[in-house]
């Protein structure tokens, strides 16, 4: 193994830095940004994982892990407190990106195959996958996440998140804040949450376990699955639940019904200050 010192480049009064490590059909290079207070980065990647973890302040650093080299083309710029990383892959290579960033850098990612992570970051991002799962941890922040076929798992979330998986189940845990969820093909799983939620799902289950805030107007929709909802904290929701084709509902909770068939109810628990609103296509629906 030898180390090449590639270049050493001063663009708009900041330093950057790149190094370049080579070992048989593998390459790695690592870049070095100084930043500002509030930076973005932008990363897109054909074939390849990319992760994003907070480090320390005024400074990006990149580190991409290339199999295949000659078969990708890899570059990084910055612009101001942007900086821009794009791996270009093909013929069977691929390109891991990691990027260490300050707490508060917003960011985008677009990647066509392979996982996206993202944890301890404390400002806005977007992120679109082809094929891969989506993972953010202890975050705060607008995010807006598209997923085609994948896994999208989400923790310790305190802002608003809008996620949309074609094929793949989508779970959100210890959360607070405003969230709106499309699953094509998938199950949507919550456990100990507190907000506001609009769910939607085609072919899956949908689970909850939270609080419903005053105020809030709720919406859990499926097609063919059951909605099973576990309230915590303060309970205080009108109820507006029905089944288009097949099913039961099912509540443990004392309820005042004002209307109630075999495929209908609707009704108040406490004084009704939240509001939920589930409809399933064939799947029980069930409020404990």
């Amino acid at each position: 193994m030898k180390k090449i010192i590639v270049a050493v480049l001063l663009a708009l009064g900041l330093l950057s830095t790149m190094s370049l490590v080579a070992c048989g059909s593998t390459k790695t290079l690592v870049s070095n940004f100084s930043v500002g207070a509030s930076p973005a980065v932008e990363v897109t990647v054909g074939n390849g994982n990319v992760s994003l973890v907070v480090a320390r302040e005024g400074e990006i650093i990149v580190t991409a892990e290339l199999q295949k080299p000659d078969s990708v083309e890899y570059e990084t710029s910055q612009d101001g407190d942007l900086i821009t990383v794009n791996a270009k892959t093909r013929s069977g290579s691929r390109a891991d990106v990691t990027v260490t960033v300050p707490r508060k850098t917003r960011f985008k990612v677009s990647i066509g195959n392979g996982n996206m992570e993202v944890a301890d970051v404390q400002a806005s991002g977007q992120a679109n996958i082809g094929d891969g799962n989506i993972t953010l941890k202890n975050m705060a922040g607008s995010f807006d996440l598209t997923d085609g076929n994948g896994l999208i798992s989400l923790e310790g979330i305190r802002g608003d998140v809008k996620a949309i998986a074609g094929n793949g189940n989508i779970t959100l845990s210890d959360a607070t804040g405003s969230f709106g969820f499309i699953s094509g093909n998938g199950d949507i799983t919550m456990s100990n949450v507190t907000g506001f939620f609009d769910l939607i799902g085609g072919n899956g289950d949908i689970r909850f376990q939270g609080e419903l805030p005053p105020g809030g107007n709720n919406s859990f929709v499926i097609g063919n699955g059951s909605v099973t909802v576990e309230l915590s904290g303060s309970t205080s929701v009108a109820l507006d639940l029905e089944i288009e084709q097949e099913g039961k509902i099912i509540y443990d909770l004392p309820v005042t019904v004002s209307e109630q068939s075999d495929y209908r109810l609707v009704g108040t628990i406490g004084n009704g200050e939240a509001s939920l609103s589930v409809r399933t296509g064939m799947g029980d629906i069930t409020i404990k």
